[in-house]
């Protein structure tokens, strides 16, 4: 595999082909990926949008609510390539907010495969139960 273990291989898959862009578990982090996020620090719906603004860049006119974080994700004309992200302690964000999210990244993900650009989430820390059935582990 290149040097790389398997969960780097398997993420650097995903991140080559915007076919698999969606929503993948991965067992462990720590692997050299950006932009990550801490969970635990995503506790409230204005702490996880302000976390995905300031790892996506986004611009200063993000309203802060879902409706400015779907059409920021839409755009995202001001950063080129992939667009991705790694959640650590997934498992500490609040259920609703996280299905929320997920929903929004989900129909985003596809979007993007249909336009040929990669745009994938990664989530750590969601072990078997919460959300496992849905989304699929990576490595």
């Amino acid at each position: 595999m290149n040097g790389l273990s398997e969960i780097e291989y398997a993420v650097a898959e995903v991140l080559q082909r915007p076919d698999l862009n969606g929503i993948f578990r991965v067992s462990h982090s720590g692997f050299g990926f950006q932009p990550v996020l801490d969970g635990r620090a995503l506790s409230d719906k204005q702490a996880l949008l302000a976390g995905i603004a300031g790892a996506l860049d986004f611009p200063d006119y993000f309203g802060e609510n879902w409706d400015a974080l779907e059409e920021c994700l839409r755009d995202m004309s001001w950063r080129s390539g992939q667009i991705s992200l790694l959640i650590e302690h997934a498992d500490a964000i609040p259920a609703a907010l996280l299905a929320t999210f997920l929903e929004i990244v989900g129909q985003l993900a596809e979007q993007w495969a249909c336009e040929g650009r990669v745009c994938s989430l990664f989530l750590c820390g969601l072990d078997e139960g919460r959300f496992s059935a849905e989304i699929p582990l990576l490595a």
